[in-house]
């Protein structure tokens, strides 16, 4: 009895695998590209100033724009690398075959102080740039992304686009400069002083009482200035609690007082980055939107960025039900 009953759900459980295989085939392209992997940036051996490069087999141009991807977890600024989170990030811009795409790691506050952190970002975009023929770049079309800590840096990134004082000296492409076009930024801090905590501390070297002007020098918006215009893509919800919503909202309202002419400000009811990432809905949305703001900026094609209203479903405490 237990065998001719086994034996039917066998067969179904095969003829189903067998189905959903040749869907998958049938429905979803092949993606092909290629990966260089462990690139030292800084002239050095240390793997915390390293880049991973990710270019598309099919190439819809010989100069393809980059995206640069900037880790940031559940330890500001202290752990982390460019490896979690796999390919996934950009598998839609390699279908598309119209990006390369980077992601870059950073010297964590638990090695190096800032602004180590910034100036190894500058020295990745410099790599970059000093690389552009070699790669296939678009030196001059680069976007970089990031959440939490890799927000936070992607936003000093390009609000000290024309700040010669927060370069650095790093690498072998000091002839080139840092400059980007575009920011994807979630869930990221701006007011160090006003953020506080241990991380803050753990970044600056000590209190923020005796590091004040490291933490309004590593404050985004301190940044802000109508000479410094670029495209801004900010989202965050009022679920987060690593970075409150607070410090997005005041970043928002300054870019809007220095007349930026091309922010967007998607807010999430019951956003964090963990619940986020559990609601496929809302998190295609978010990604989808940032594929379009990418189109607009990077590729320059015509096409709206939508901001709406959003929520997602928030995530569940430990013992709780719904």
């Amino acid at each position: 009895m237990k065998e001719l009953f086994l034996i039917p759900i066998t067969l179904f459980t095969v003829l189903i695998a067998l189905y959903q295989d040749n869907v998958s085939q049938s429905l979803i392209p092949p993606i092909q590209y290629s990966v260089t992997t462990e690139i030292n940036y800084a002239g050095n051996k240390n793997m915390a100033q390293t880049l991973d490069v990710y270019i598309p087999k099919n190439k819809k141009r010989k100069k393809l724009p980059v995206i640069v991807n900037i880790h940031g977890e559940n330890i500001l600024w202290g752990n982390g690398d460019k490896m979690w989170g796999g390919d996934t990030p950009f598998l839609s811009y390699l279908l598309d075959g119209n990006y390369a795409c980077v992601k870059i790691n950073y010297r964590l506050s638990s090695e190096a102080k800032w602004p180590a952190q910034l100036y190894d970002c500058k020295a990745a975009i410099r790599w970059i740039k000093g690389n552009s023929d070699r790669f296939g770049f678009d030196k001059n079309k680069i976007g970089v992304q990031g959440e939490l800590a890799g927000g936070h840096l992607a936003l000093m990134l390009g609000l000290t686009n024309n700040e010669k004082t927060m370069e650095g000296d790093l690498g072998n492409y000091l002839n080139e400069d840092s400059k980007i076009n575009c920011i994807v930024s979630g869930f990221a801090p701006s007011d160090l002083k006003e953020l506080g905590g241990k991380e803050v501390e753990t970044l600056l070297g000590g209190s923020i009482g005796k590091f004040i002007k490291e933490a309004q020098e590593a404050s985004p918006m301190n940044w802000v200035s109508n000479e410094t215009q670029l495209p801004i893509y900010l989202y965050q919800g009022n679920a987060e609690k690593k970075v409150p919503m607070n410090q997005t909202n005041l970043l928002f309202n300054l870019l809007k007082d220095a007349k930026f002419k091309d922010i967007y400000y998607q807010k999430i009811t019951n956003g964090s980055k963990r619940n986020l990432q559990r609601d496929l809905k809302a998190d295609k949305f978010i990604s989808s939107t940032i594929e379009d703001f990418y189109k607009k900026y990077l590729l320059k094609q015509e096409t709206e960025i939508k901001v709406s209203e959003l929520s997602v479903k928030s995530a569940l405490e430990r013992g709780q039900r719904r």
